[in-house]
């Protein structure tokens, strides 16, 4: 009875100690849990976890007056009476903002443990003493905030100051000033980032500052109260002993600023009635481009604004009144506001008008008012009306009025070389049809004829050299089989053999056996000699060997006139053994074709090779076929077939834009034939097509239609490709590099002057014309980038890459404009046009300038 009380004993005991034991294994906790915090100062509490890690952020209960600021984290391992002890330590800035006592209440965090109790802290607040001086940081530091104008309007735009500013007998022990700290509400500014020194007097006492200033704005009239802006000035108190130097002790303190109170007037009543909500200094202008055209030929209206003012508001243009006799395109809005303030900026708009009827038409008056805060006043900018003078369609053939037919021929059939009967509008909108004069008159005389096979096709002419190529291939193969060089080395090589493999080992059987060896040696060798000696044998298989074999052969040699000539001759059979091992280490001769090329089967030689390198396209006319069979269809699978092993061919790119166009797909002709411009700029006949596919297309890329026009300073840039110029400016580098590497060594050389003068001009033309080429190929703009996309059916650019009906946005995505992919999805492509304007679209509405599809993608 005894015992089964005593164990009990023992059990609970060891309970309440494995209990406590886990009690004292894990709990959270402050350090201090109370003590004195100084009022703006930045004091250092700890939050330990012991036995245990956080769960998750630690989220601090929310104390009046009181800012907490996690600034670190530092991790521990103590052994004590043989229990291991774990410690995370959460490091806190804490900043008390008034005087008093402060509590922490307890709260609960979670850890890996589970949930644990932190018991509460509580703090005396005092006012912050800097060291041991017995000084206050307002004794030492000022800052204010504050504001260069005294009157305010609503979007007007004001300079903020603060300054920040320490007493001159001070500034030594300063250590480090952070950023300022501001939120503000009720005001837009880009914030203090940049500052400057100066001094000022407070107090009877020199401080030394930093002064920040930024532009702001305020969103609403009335009262704004902003608030304080806060900074930490680090300062050296004191001195720590160390083991040689003396370590600084540093203190960190809270500056703060008073509160600055804005009254903001509203705009003065009385605005004109053009007036949008702009308030600043703005410029205005008004374009009108060109002002005398065709029906049908679009003018664009360009409104520009500029200036300085409340562009984070958001104003706009006031709507133009148009003549219901024009069409109107959607107007392209361009805003752009500059990286360096949130109050400069430009606004324009560009619209097209197509005119439907004849006339003077009136663009304008147009203007625009805005608040100006340095005049107190209301200003309107006007510009006046501008006359478009439209004139009716000038056709160059009117198909009302054809001439009569004529049995002369039609000598005023365009040519390619020459320039199209009509304009291309650089604008990129064209209306214009297929003019008359493309096509040739009626011929009146009949005239019979054979009907042609398609055309001559010269690769055939090969097969004109291939039959006697053949022949003669022929011919010299059974020559050089027939007097191959090696076909006695062959039949010696078996009687090698045949020696090593004999069996009879008899007298008589053995000296013919060696006899027939030497004779197949000599002949396999190539030994002239009708007896030679061992050493002619090393010779003569050190010209095939190395030298190792051939004295192995000479010794084989001396055995075997030793076994014919000598009294005490060595074994057979240990002669054909040495025999077999170097017969195993030599290859068999093979047919050698060397007469195959001889002097006299040259022809064949060269036309087989002729025959080789003939491209492969010279036989296959398909496409051609089909395109004059007029099964365009069938030419543009063959064509693209043969341009996905050939994606740089402009030939065959040209060739699909002419199948293409013949089925009117126009926009995926001018795809194709844009592809093969950018990669062959100098080719008649594929302008021509060009201007011919412009003119039949609703829209195109500007710069192409001035490209392929060639008028002005284009003529200049398209007579290179992109990638040629490129080049060009690469070889232009070149040439700078050696003409001033020569410009330098005839530095040393004072009588030769002249050519150190002309080495110099040579490396300044070359860098001219670095730049020069690398302008020309930025005249290309989006046509020189090679992951650019051409649309090739119009269709809608969608906000969402999806063709169920939900809502979302949707703008045009004219045939022919041309823009770059940003990403793909499911058979989707999301591009940028080059207005910045993006969307999604289908895979199929678009071509690549340069490649494949497949390989952009």
């Amino acid at each position: 009875m005894k015992t089964t009380f005593s164990n009990l004993i023992t059990i609970a005991l060891l309970s309440a100690f494995a209990f406590a034991s886990t009690s004292w294994a894990q709990s959270v906790y402050w350090t201090p849990a109370s003590g004195t915090l100084q009022q703006g100062k930045a004091n250092s509490l700890q939050l330990h976890f012991e036995g245990c890690t956080p769960d998750g952020n630690v989220d601090l209960p929310d104390v009046p007056g009181v800012g907490f600021t996690q600034v670190g984290q530092s991790s521990s391992m103590n052994i004590f009476n043989s229990r291991v002890v774990q410690k995370l330590i959460l490091e806190f800035r804490v900043s008390p903002t008034r005087e008093g006592t402060i509590t922490i209440p307890s709260f609960s965090v979670k850890t890996d443990k589970g949930d644990l109790k932190v018991e509460a802290a509580s703090f005396e607040v005092t006012e912050a003493t800097v060291g041991n001086t017995g000084m206050k940081p307002d004794d030492i530091f000022k800052s204010e905030l504050s504001t260069t104008d005294d009157s305010i309007y609503e979007g007007e735009i004001f300079t903020l100051r603060y300054v920040l500013g320490v007493r001159q007998d001070y500034q030594n022990r300063l250590n480090d000033i952070s950023l300022p700290q501001w939120n503000p509400i009720g005001v837009v500014t880009k914030g203090f980032e940049s500052h400057r020194s100066t001094n000022f007097k407070y107090r009877n006492f020199d401080y030394s500052a930093v002064l920040f200033e930024t532009p702001a704005m305020a969103t609403r009239s009335g009262a704004i109260k902003l608030p304080k802006v806060n900074q930490t000035v680090s300062m050296v108190v004191g001195r720590r002993r160390g083991f040689i130097f003396d370590d600084p002790v540093v203190d960190n303190y809270n500056i703060e600023s008073d509160t600055l109170e804005l009254e903001i007037k509203p705009l003065p009543t009385g605005e004109p009635t053009s007036f949008t909500g702009a308030v600043g200094q703005f410029q205005f202008e008004s374009k009108v481009i060109p002002e005398i055209v065709q029906v049908g030929e679009p003018v664009t209206w360009t409104l520009k604004l500029s200036g300085t003012g409340n562009w984070p508001q958001g104003f706009g243009l006031n709507p133009r009144n148009v003549s219901a006799s024009f069409r109107s395109i959607q107007p392209d809005v361009n805003k752009e506001v500059s990286e360096d303030s949130p109050f400069e900026g430009s606004l324009s708009e560009d619209i097209v008008l197509i005119p439907t009827k004849e006339g003077d038409f009136q663009f304008g008056p147009i203007e625009f008012s805005f608040f100006n805060p340095k005049t107190d006043r209301y200003e309107t900018i006007n510009i006046p009306a501008k006359t478009v003078v439209v004139n009716p369609i000038v056709s160059q053939n009117d198909p009302g009025t054809l001439p009569a037919p004529s049995s002369e021929p039609d000598s005023d059939r365009p040519d390619p070389r020459n320039p199209l009967p009509f304009e291309l509008d650089p604008s990129g909108v064209n209306l214009l049809t297929k003019p008359v004069e493309l096509l040739s008159s009626p011929i009146v005389q009949a005239s019979q004829g054979s009907i042609p096979n398609g055309g001559v096709k010269l690769g055939y002419l090969a097969y004109s050299f291939a039959a006697p190529a053949l022949l003669w291939i022929l011919i010299a193969l059974v020559r050089s089989l027939s007097l191959d060089p090696n076909k006695q080395r062959r039949k010696a090589y078996q009687q090698l053999k045949q020696a090593a493999m004999a069996i009879d080992d008899s007298q008589p059987a053995t000296r013919e056996a060696q006899l027939a060896w030497r004779a197949a040696a000599r002949e396999f060798w190539e030994i002239e000699m009708e007896e030679p000696s061992s050493t002619d044998i090393e010779k003569a298989v050190s010209k095939y060997s190395d030298s190792e074999q051939a004295m192995r052969w000479k010794t084989l040699w001396q055995n075997s006139d030793r076994m014919l000539f000598g009294k005490q001759a060595p074994s057979f059979k240990e002669w054909q053994s040495e025999l077999r091992d170097l017969l195993s280490q030599l290859k068999r001769p093979g047919v050698s074709i060397s007469r195959l090329f001889s002097n006299g089967a040259w022809f064949a030689t060269c036309a087989t090779i002729l025959l080789l390198a003939l491209p492969s396209d010279v036989f296959a006319n398909e496409g051609l076929e089909h395109y004059n069979a007029a099964a365009f269809d069938k030419a543009a699978s063959s064509w693209s077939a043969e341009l996905k092993s050939n994606p740089n061919d402009w030939t065959l790119r040209h060739n699909l834009g002419l199948a293409a166009a013949q089925q009117e797909k126009w926009g995926e002709a001018i795809a194709y034939w844009t592809s093969a411009f950018l990669l062959e700029t100098d080719s008649p006949e594929l302008r021509w097509n060009m201007k011919v596919g412009l003119s039949k297309s609703g829209g195109y890329y500007p710069t192409l239609a001035r490209l392929v026009k060639g008028d002005g300073i284009m003529a200049y840039i398209s007579t290179l490709t992109p990638a040629e110029w490129e080049r060009t400016a690469y070889f232009s580098m070149i040439v700078a590099a050696a003409a001033f590497t020569g410009w330098v060594a005839f530095a040393y050389f004072p009588r030769r002057k002249r050519v150190r003068f002309a080495f110099a001009i040579i490396g300044l033309f070359a860098v001219a014309f670095v730049f020069g080429s690398n302008w020309a190929r930025g005249e290309y703009g989006l046509l020189a980038n090679p992951e650019a996309m051409v649309v090739i059916s119009e269709d809608q650019l969608k906000s969402v890459p999806t063709d169920l009906e939900i809502e979302q946005i949707q703008s045009p995505l004219p045939e022919g404009s041309v823009c770059l992919v940003t990403k793909t999805f499911l058979g989707w492509l999301k591009v940028q046009l080059p207005n910045g304007e993006e969307g999604w679209s289908r895979k199929e509405n678009f071509a690549p300038l340069y490649g494949t599809l497949e390989d952009l993608l």
